[in-house]
């Protein structure tokens, strides 16, 4: 299955995180949706979230796929979906949404392999460093996406190890 747009991957992607946080956090009210074309901060107003996300009215972010996690607490789960090759530019992006709105959860996606530059620049120089996003260790996770089994390939996880 050849993926021509980035946008093909939002459908199959947000349903994949949904079912995977509904797993992951029984009992909690999990929503996932296509954020691509909103701001983060519209996005709480119209759900009427902004009790649970207090700092939303500043959230001037859109990531591809964002998943509410409602219960005692409230949190965030964001997925950037790349067509090609995951770059530093593109963990730049997703690394400065996560510094701002602090999800528990951040995924950079793409059907290809990261660039050369940017796996040198993890494996073989060890810079995992510049995907932490809070003081508690999180990280973002690199993931390849099978279009064909509608699933993240685990072996292919960057940090190793560290599966979502």
């Amino acid at each position: 299955m050849k993926i021509q747009t980035e946008s093909e991957l939002y459908g199959p992607v947000r349903a994949w995180l949904q079912e995977l946080l509904a797993r992951r956090y029984r009992g909690h009210e999990v929503l996932a949706l296509d954020t691509s074309r909103t701001r983060l901060s519209t996005v709480v107003a119209q759900r009427g979230l902004q009790a649970r996300f207090p700092q939303a009215g500043v959230w001037d972010i859109q990531a591809d796929i964002t998943a509410f996690i409602l219960g005692k607490e409230s949190h965030l789960a964001f997925v950037e979906c790349k067509r090609g090759p995951i770059t530093l530019k593109d963990v730049g992006q997703l690394l400065v949404y996560s510094l701002v709105a602090r999800p528990l959860l951040a995924i950079l996606l793409s059907v290809e392999e990261p660039s050369d530059a940017l796996r040198t620049l993890l494996v073989t120089y060890g810079r995992y460093d510049i995907l932490e996003y809070d003081r508690k260790g999180s990280r973002i996770r690199i993931v390849q996406w099978d279009p064909a089994r509608r699933a993240v390939l685990h072996a292919a996880t960057l940090p190793p190890g560290e599966h979502v």
